[in-house]
């Protein structure tokens, strides 16, 4: 007799089921974890996000170990094998729990550094490199740096002056002052326009 023909409709709906809910707690852990722990160290999402990768391992686990018990107590699976099986996922679960904890307990105590002191700093290194850094961080962040970036066109630092430039082309993906006195001028019509108001 064919055992899959006998398996209840209700009993292979929960085996898709299980594959996808599978599928996606490996997608998230492996994938998404460091985007999501990216984001809640920036303030972009709730520390709450940290959770759903574990979260679906978890419910992985469980929804998976009621459906191995299921099919042993219908006489439809064997009960060693579905022991080992579950022994493994709760392993694995263990193992990936602790990383979630260290991960949930640092969310809340790293901030990104605010590059506002260092883009007036008196030190013309430091002016250059946070003009550097600034286009690095999400575009979010750094559009609230553009005035000041503005403001170092007209910088006594070359190199302040070169990376203000690069980082205010990199955000407007143009450049729209371009180069002379009156760029300073141009970036501040071409910002106004964009809705960034550059005093």
């Amino acid at each position: 007799m064919d055992r899959t023909a006998a398996v209840p409709p209700i009993v292979r709906r929960a085996r898709v089921f299980l594959y996808l809910l599978l599928i996606a707690a490996a997608a998230v852990t492996l994938f998404g974890a460091p985007v999501l722990e990216q984001a809640v160290r920036e303030g972009r999402a709730p520390r709450a996000a940290l959770i759903v990768a574990p979260g679906l391992l978890a419910a992985f686990v469980a929804l998976f170990a009621a459906y191995r018990f299921a099919l042993v107590r219908a006489g439809r699976y064997h009960a060693g094998k579905a022991f080992v099986q579950v022994g493994l996922m709760v392993l694995v679960m263990t193992l990936a729990l602790p990383g979630s904890l260290d991960r949930w307990r640092a969310a809340g105590t790293v901030r990104v550094v605010d590059l506002s002191r260092h883009l007036g700093s008196p030190d013309a290194e430091a002016r250059a490199l946070a003009a550097e850094l600034a286009r690095h961080r999400d575009r979010s962040d750094a559009l609230r740096y553009v005035p000041r970036l503005v403001q170092l066109l007209e910088d006594s630092s070359p190199e302040a002056r070169r990376q203000a430039r690069a980082s205010l082309i990199a955000l407007a993906g143009t450049d729209a002052g371009g180069e002379g006195v009156e760029a300073p001028q141009r970036w501040r019509a071409w910002w106004k326009s964009q809705g960034v108001v550059v005093p």
